[in-house]
């Protein structure tokens, strides 16, 4: 188009038209074949090239040149993808299976006939990564946003520093204690990576061995320090493997049961897909794993056997799911490396539903290997018992145990208790949260032998966790120390859950014994809950969670506990006796240099949702004169996410204190399609065809922060402390498209938007099952080629919903380009999409990081420095800088 452009002008002027007729031509050609160019040497934005040629002096084309004018990608009007039945099959290409259109559990009829969705961008989708046009493509956004935003790098370098003198650069992580070694990982001034070491335990050690004076001296060699703990070894330096990297993202590392081998995974694209190693630790010699004459790649799980000579792992199909499972034996009974052709996979496990995933992990007693095949909505779990299989001939597949097949409706996790399997279930859907049952090892079934788990400390024997509304179960680790004056102590549980909206941690004691009581309207088992205490902090609104724990025998368990304005600490909390607040120890608490947190407040309220039926939960964290001047103008920064049953918790963050230095108020939305009020937050209210109430609420939020709303709360707090032109919004993944959605619906609420690796392109990812992970979601969103979910999800999805016309926030979009959960060309085309049909007072800014993936850097320092970036933006957009 751009040879044809020259032609026609040069024509003219040859057969004698005159200069302004060509000009004419020259102008009404270009305008049709805007959506064509990507050269921003033609200066293609349709406002500079009316400028250029109306311009009736130099000075004004001098101005114009020297504002920078965004990319103009090609824009197809005519291209489309097609949501419901496929074509006849005659029209499909013989070479490849057609796609799958729906999953097999699914009974609702496909759109017929099928129903076109826009894509004029859909070109920028590129699989390989490869393509010229579109890596220049985005290398020219990435020119347009340094461009905008270079004024900003001393504010920048600024927030930057902040950053740094808020984290101890030199650092280390709580030692925890496994067999005969202490184990952390330590960071070092300078380093990007954490290095992996251990150090002796004395038998009988239950804390570790005073830190060594002097651990965090520099030494001249920036690889080399001073150890942390007496006879430290290295077991794995990330720094030096990432020396000629770009990225470098460790999967799982796991020390072999003889202490002398680590096998480690290690994603070097950001792709989320691993290659695997081993290492012996003493002598440092490694290997590489092979398939064959390639590298062998898997979704970096790795668990050993228990005798330390063989590896199970996962692998992944086309599109990204991990759905094979796999042993290789890499040790001879000598304990020596078998060369990589000698080497024999024994497939144990293939999942062929598309729909479903593989996840493998050891039990915390490290008797089991469990095999989770799940869906959104069901679950298959399998084990195999690791002592067992060193004495007997079978092989691998047949040792497989499933504890109940896979039901529609059904969740369910499991842990391993004292002979015992202990068991998170939803029970098919029946109860809004889980539930708590138990069955003996090798007597699993189906759900109906899962017996309730009984509390009989008081009276009246009760169901401990019953699965209803009030309390929420997400997890249980077991303990089982030697308790010499407790014969009847079968093992503690310690339980992760949620109440009153808030983490909780219990301490359970579990006993053994046939319960008979004529109260009790369902059978109980055996395994029965002696003693309960659920653990109490000062504050009334924190975050808190199981810690690093490695050893079940020991007698205490670590938390982590913060809150909005507490820094994290560790604590070990004894088991015996968790409700003594004496006797509780603290391992290890963050230090932020330069933070009083008496100059910082925090406050938690709701928001009544517009339906008049939900109260949305609110959380603030600010600098207490912040609220004390400029009430209705306060610079504001919302953020939410509010999917997957994720919680957004109300714990610290030190990156936040550059903002809340600068008079900026934090804001947490904790909408529905979290997990913050339970499942039913989640199942019943922010998915499917309830998943706008997700944006709603967001939107919600924004309008009683800027008294725009006729809604009531709680209370006064928060309310119209800010304005539309001082409020901004963030979200990332998912979070992103509650972002996408929130500024469709209320474009003009917002001053800013902060849009991280958006899942904005709903409806032509979701269509097209070739896209990793999109068969796994559909049982999230819905699935646009079936006529129950296509109307709902249209309605909501960004990319389709942006308004013609409509002043639009600034924006500031992010992606990577090998991220295999957003693909980078969502956030790319919504950037396009934005800037052809809206307008801004502000920029659209796209920029992609051509190095990493949906996680963004993992290099701590580069990641820093992407998130003073994006700050930097944000406070110029407040007003605040």
């Amino acid at each position: 188009y751009h040879i044809v452009v020259t032609i026609s002008s040069t024509m003219g002027l040859i057969i004698g038209l005159s200069h302004t007729t060509v000009m004419i031509f020259f102008f009404s050609t270009l305008r049709r074949a805007e959506c064509f160019t990507t050269s921003s040497k033609f200066k293609s934005s349709l406002q500079h090239r009316n400028n250029f040629l109306l311009a009736s002096s130099p000075s004004a084309v001098d101005e114009e040149k020297s504002r920078p004018t965004p990319p103009i990608p090609f824009r197809d009007e005519n291209a489309f993808v097609l949501a419901g039945e496929l074509p006849d099959e005659a029209d499909q290409d013989d070479a490849s299976p057609p796609p799958i259109r729906q999953s097999k559990l699914s009974k609702n009829p496909l759109l017929s006939p099928p129903r076109r969705l826009p894509n004029p961008y859909g070109w920028m989708r590129d699989d390989s990564r490869t393509n010229t046009t579109v890596l220049n493509h985005l290398r020219e956004e990435n020119e347009y946003t340094r461009q905008m935003t270079q004024h900003l790098d001393g504010l920048t370098e600024e927030l930057y520093e902040e950053f740094l003198a808020a984290i101890e650069e030199t650092d280390y992580t709580t030692p925890a204690a496994y067999a005969g070694y202490w184990y952390y990982s330590r960071f070092v001034e300078g380093l990007s990576y954490p290095i992996y070491c251990r150090a002796p335990r004395k038998e009988g050690d239950l804390y570790h061995p005073p830190i060594n004076e002097g651990w965090n001296e520099k030494c001249d060699n920036p690889f080399d320090m001073q150890p942390l703990l007496k006879g430290e070894e290295v077991y794995l330096h990330l720094p030096e493997m990432a020396s000629t990297k770009t990225y470098l993202a460790s999967g799982a590392i796991r020390v072999s049961p003889d202490d002398k081998h680590v096998a480690y995974s290690l994603d070097e694209v950001g792709g989320e897909t691993c290659q695997l190693y081993i290492k012996h630790i003493e002598s440092g010699k490694e290997w590489v794993l092979y398939d064959g004459d390639e590298l062998l790649e898997g979704d970096g799980s790795i668990v050993w056997d228990n005798e330390g000579k063989s590896i199970f792992f996962c692998t992944l199909d086309a599109t990204h799911r991990p759905y094979r499972l796999y042993r290789r034996q890499v040790f001879d009974n000598e304990g020596n490396y078998i060369e990589n052709k000698m080497q024999h996979d024994e497939l144990i496990f293939e999942e062929e539903d598309g729909s479903f995933s593989l996840r493998i992990m050891k039990t915390f007693d490290r008797r089991h290997l469990v095999l989770t095949c799940s869906a959104k909505e069901s679950t298959e779990l399998h084990y195999i018992d690791l002592e067992r299989s060193k004495d007997i001939e079978e092989s691998f597949a047949e040792q497989l145990v499933c504890i109940s097949k896979r039901l529609d409706k059904l969740c369910y996790r499991a842990t391993s208790c004292a002979g015992y399997w202990l068991i998170q279930t939803n029970n098919m859907g029946d109860t809004p949260n889980l539930s708590l049952k138990a069955c003996r090892v090798g007597e699993e079934k189906d759900p109906s032998s899962w017996l309730d788990v009984v509390n009989t400390e008081n009276e009246t024997p009760e169901v401990m966790f019953t699965g209803g509304d009030g309390r929420s179960l997400d997890g249980v680790t077991i303990f089982s120390p030697p308790d010499e004056n407790n014969d009847a102590l079968l093992a503690y549980g310690v339980v992760s859950g949620r109440e009153e909206g808030i983490p909780r941690i219990w301490i359970l004691e579990f006993a053994e014994g046939e319960i008979n009581d004529a109260t009790m309207s369902l059978k109980a088992s055996p395994l029965h809950v002696t003693k309960s205490c659920r653990l109490e902090f000062d504050e009334s609104a924190y975050d808190c969670g199981i810690g690093g724990n490695r050893d079940n025998t020991l007698p205490h368990v670590v938390v982590s506990y913060d809150s909005l304005v507490t820094p994290p600490s560790h604590i070990a909390i004894p088991l015996s006796n968790p409700e003594d607040f004496e006797a509780r120890r603290v391992l290890k608490e963050k230090q932020v240099e330069g933070y009083d947190k008496e100059l910082f407040g925090c406050e938690r309220f709701t928001v009544k949702s517009r339906d008049g039926e939900k109260e949305i939960p609110v959380s603030m964290v600010f600098q207490r004169d912040s609220l004390k001047k400029n009430s209705g103008n306060i610079p504001v920064h919302l953020y939410g996410y509010g999917s997957y049953g994720a919680s957004i918790e109300a714990s610290f963050r030190s990156t936040r204190l550059p903002l809340l230095k600068r008079g900026v108020v934090y804001v947490l939305a904790h909408v529905r399609g979290g997990g913050e009020n339970g499942r039913p937050w989640y199942e019943e209210q922010g998915k499917y065809l309830g998943k706008k109430n997700t944006f709603n609420d967001f939107v919600d939020i924004a309008r009683w922060l800027t008294d725009e709303s006729e809604l009531g709360a709680s209370d006064d707090i928060g309310r119209g402390i800010t304005n539309p032109s001082k409020l901004s919004c963030e979200g990332r993944s998912a979070g992103g498209l509650l972002i996408g959605a929130s500024i469709n619906q209320a474009p003009d609420l917002f001053r800013a938007a902060l849009l991280g690796v958006p899942f904005v392109d709903l409806m032509c990812t979701m269509v097209d099952s070739t896209i990793p992970l999109t068969c796994i979601e559909w049982q999230e969103w819905g699935n646009p080629n079936e006529e129950e979910y296509h109307d709902y999800m249209m309605s909501y999805c960004p990319m389709q919903n942006v308004q013609e016309g409509k002043t639009y926030p600034s924006c500031l979009i992010t992606g990577g380009l090998h991220d295999p959960r957003v693909a980078y060309w969502e956030p790319a085309k919504f950037a396009a999409t934005l800037r052809h049909k809206s307008t801004s007072p502000g920029p659209i800014l796209l920029k992609t990081d051509l190095d990493a993936g949906h996680f963004a850097a993992s290099d701590r320092y580069k990641y820093l420095k992407e998130q003073a970036f994006e700050f930097a933006y944000l406070l110029e957009q407040l007003g605040v800088v």
